[in-house]
């Protein structure tokens, strides 16, 4: 999913948070938070980034690692290189709800439309 900060960074500020005591504005909740997430990127992230991968490869070609064919479609879409297709709405919403199950799962608005 190439979004920062990455699990291990976010895994090391909530430890030094918590060994150092929590600072103002850093509330027990924000870093049980932040370690879910980062437990989610580490379980999920193999698994989404293999089928973004996949996607972007179709759209893009398969050079380059992830971020330089995020990138590579982001400099496409800006400069009307790429047709608006089903493949590329598809591919960006996929990638959106990729996103939003890992960062907020349990967004009302994200759980009413999955159903639950």
């Amino acid at each position: 999913m190439q979004d920062n900060p990455p699990p291990p960074l976010i895994i090391e500020e909530v430890s030094k948070a918590l060994q150092e005591g929590l600072a103002a504005g850093f509330p027990q909740k924000v870093a049980a938070n932040a370690l879910s997430i980062a437990q989610r990127e580490l379980v999920d992230g193999p698994r989404t980034d293999a089928a973004e991968s996949e996607r972007l490869s179709r759209l893009v070609g398969s050079e380059g690692d992830l971020a330089a064919r995020n990138a590579r479609l982001a400099s496409m879409i800006a400069a009307g290189e790429i047709a608006i297709s089903d493949e590329l709405v598809g591919h960006l919403i996929a990638t959106t709800i990729e996103k939003i199950e890992k960062d907020q799962p349990g967004y009302p608005s994200f759980r009413a439309w999955r159903g639950g």
